[in-house]
């Protein structure tokens, strides 16, 4: 595994239920660039959140987080992979689909994940997914784990991150001679 950005995933169901959560993280310290762009893909996300609310189109929230990456100079050698979300329930990937072209109108009470991401080849890839439920009032994030990126960097040498990247690597498949 070299140095990052890396992009982990986990699906998982609930009574029958799916939810999903994904992190970019790093195995070293990340570089300025790498740190500019983990902080762009962190304000796609707050783009994105910001229009989560009942009754908005799912086709909207996807023009808007495109045009603030393009803005951003994510467009000719970055490429986005796949839409800012998708609704929840049975499946991990159902409708409503944030994504331009979609119909879909945001409800209260349904589940969806906002995941914008920014990929490059033989770079990598910068991708959050949060499992998102959508509220009266807007949404509640049910996903409850580290999005900074200091607590994404699993291969620092204090006690925490070493057992943080300890896991990593044992989930992974990787040996314990790597982890050094």
């Amino acid at each position: 595994m070299g140095a990052g950005p890396h992009v982990a995933m986990v699906l998982t169901r609930v009574n029958g239920y799916a939810a999903e959560c994904e992190r970019t993280f790093f195995t070293t310290s990340p570089t300025q660039e790498e740190r500019e762009r983990f902080a762009t893909m962190v304000r796609a996300r707050e783009v994105a959140f910001k229009m989560i609310r009942p009754g908005v189109a799912c086709a909207e929230i996807d023009a808007s987080v495109n045009a603030f990456l393009n803005a951003e100079g994510f467009g000719d050698f970055w490429t986005r992979l796949h839409r800012c979300g998708h609704g929840f329930g049975l499946g991990n990937h159902e409708p409503p689909w944030i994504a331009v072209g979609s119909s879909h109108v945001l409800a209260e009470n349904t589940l969806v994940s906002v995941e914008p991401g920014i990929y490059a080849s033989g770079v990598g890839g910068y991708r959050h997914s949060d499992t998102v439920l959508v509220t009266r009032d807007g949404y509640r994030c049910l996903t409850q784990v580290p999005t900074g990126i200091e607590a994404l960097v699993v291969g620092k040498k204090n006690f925490r991150h070493r057992i943080a990247s300890y896991l990593t690597r044992r989930t992974l498949g990787l040996s314990a001679a790597s982890s050094s």
